[in-house]
């Protein structure tokens, strides 16, 4: 019996916290750091430079062990805060940072930022949110003036289902799709309406 209650210990009744923390702890999401995930980290680092050219303030949801931070140089980013709900990502994350990151753990849907920002990102983390929209919405009031919402969202078969639940409340500024070996994605600026623009 004691097998059985471990499993469900373990496997079932784990909160989400521990789920993610287990699945880092396992390396089971060390393969953002392959090559297939290259194009959308390179679309992402991008749209950063282009757009907001010398010291952005960033806010990056569902942050990881923070390899979007790593990608970017320190010279293109004022502030960098990354969230995660998982203490093993961020505790990698902050093995790596540099003076200008802050990197917290938290739950998307309840996390309150400090400050303003130029661009917040949700990097493959949206659809972890219980109200995708809403969030997205939440998130929008945290941005500066003439800020920008960056999301990425792998092809999956609720991909476009989800895009839609959230298309009336942001205006495109503009999409790229990346194509690799191992999956489609696509990049979405989203310019909030009606809030700070």
């Amino acid at each position: 019996m004691g097998g059985i209650t471990s499993f469900i210990k373990r496997k079932i009744l784990r909160i989400d916290r521990d789920r993610w923390n287990y699945q880092y702890d396992k390396g089971l999401w060390n393969g953002l750091q392959g090559i297939d995930e290259l194009a959308r980290f390179s679309v992402i680092v991008g749209y950063i430079k282009f757009l907001k050219p010398g010291q952005p303030v960033i806010l990056e949801i569902g942050c990881g062990e923070g390899f979007l931070q790593q990608r970017l140089q320190t010279q293109n980013y004022g502030r960098y805060v990354g969230m995660d709900i998982s203490d093993s990502a961020i505790k990698t994350a902050h093995a790596q940072a540099d003076e200008k990151c802050t990197y917290q753990v938290g739950d998307m849907d309840r996390y309150q930022p400090e400050g303003a920002f130029d661009l917040i990102i949700f990097n493959e983390s949206i659809y972890y949110s219980r109200h995708p929209f809403l969030t997205l919405q939440r998130y929008a009031t945290y941005l500066k003036a003439n800020g920008l919402l960056v999301v990425t969202i792998n092809n999956h078969k609720h991909s476009d289902e989800l895009w839609a639940s959230i298309k009336d409340g942001f205006e495109l500024f503009d999409e790229a799709t990346t194509v690799t070996t191992k999956t489609t994605c696509v990049c979405k600026v989203l310019i909030p309406r009606g809030v700070n623009n």
